[in-house]
């Protein structure tokens, strides 16, 4: 059998949304979230108890406390392996204090979020926001908000009815007209903010599906959340990082810029024939 991390990463059978919710949770905090009662997992997952059951049987187990023992097993094999020694000695410097040592660990902690996304997750994220029926609404934080900014800009230039939340107190107006079945991304990391949980709260009242990124940890937007798309944010700064957020996002366009080629290329033909008239660009194509 695979490693438990392969396995939840890459299941053997379809999964349901539910499950799919305790696999991205087990991720996101591996292996501790899987160490502890049923109840409690299901709980930060925001799903039933019989869904955990469900997934632990998907994935060729017995129960959830065989889970927990192949687990516990792994975890096991993972503290006595070098790398993982190395990585804990690592930890114990103290913080670098040139540019490139952090740039280094920036790149690995981009490295880390690749094994933070499932091909089903993929999949349904880029369903989800190129879908031309619904509208998508964007919402940042104090930091996130240029998050919620820059894939704003390039969702404007690939389809219609895309709006970005104001982060002020005219953000309660555009909320009035957030419908059934349209899409709102909200981007919130630690620490995490009371507006966006507001937000998220009447949003999903309202019918809208929500795609929260978000950090690996226990973000209270989680329960209400249809999709979470996490990503480390620890770095060797007195701050947090947000380049592996920026580099899912700048993927996430990659993918639907390949998604939808060819109407994207008459699209974007017609708004640069309009931008010419205005004379946007300082150079224009010859």
């Amino acid at each position: 059998m695979p490693n438990l991390k392969t396995l939840l990463s890459s299941p053997p059978t379809s999964l349901t949304q539910a499950e799919r919710k305790v696999v991205r949770t087990l991720l996101d905090d591996f292996p501790r979230a899987g160490l502890g009662p049923m109840a409690r997992l299901a709980a930060m997952a925001g799903v039933s108890e019989p869904s955990v059951m469900r997934l632990v049987r998907k994935l060729g187990f017995s129960g959830y406390s065989d889970f927990q023992r192949g687990l516990v097993e792994e975890v096991d094999e993972r503290l006595r392996s070098p790398r993982m020694q190395l990585d804990k000695q690592r930890y114990k410097h103290p913080l670098p204090e040139n540019w490139d040592d952090y740039l280094a660990g920036t790149s690995s902690l981009v490295d880390e979020t690749r094994q933070l996304m499932s091909a089903p997750d993929i999949q349904g994220l880029c369903k989800l926001l190129s879908s031309p029926q619904h509208h998508v609404w964007l919402h940042g934080g104090r930091y996130s908000f240029f998050l919620a900014g820059y894939l704003h800009a390039h969702l404007r230039l690939m389809r219609a009815n895309c709006h970005l939340l104001p982060d002020s107190s005219h953000i309660a107006d555009a909320l009035a007209d957030i419908a059934e079945q349209d899409i709102v991304v909200v981007f919130d990391y630690r620490r995490y903010q009371q507006q966006a949980q507001t937000l998220v709260r009447i949003a999903a009242a309202q019918g809208a599906r929500i795609i929260l990124f978000t950090d690996i940890y226990a973000s209270p937007l989680r329960k209400n959340a249809d999709l979470v798309i996490s990503a480390p944010v620890q770095s060797t700064s007195p701050f947090d990082t947000l380049v592996p957020a920026m580099a899912q996002v700048e993927a996430l366009v990659a993918c639907l810029t390949h998604q939808s080629h060819d109407a994207l290329d008459e699209r974007l033909a017609r708004i640069d024939r309009i931008r010419s008239e205005f004379h946007v660009h300082l150079i224009e194509d010859a």
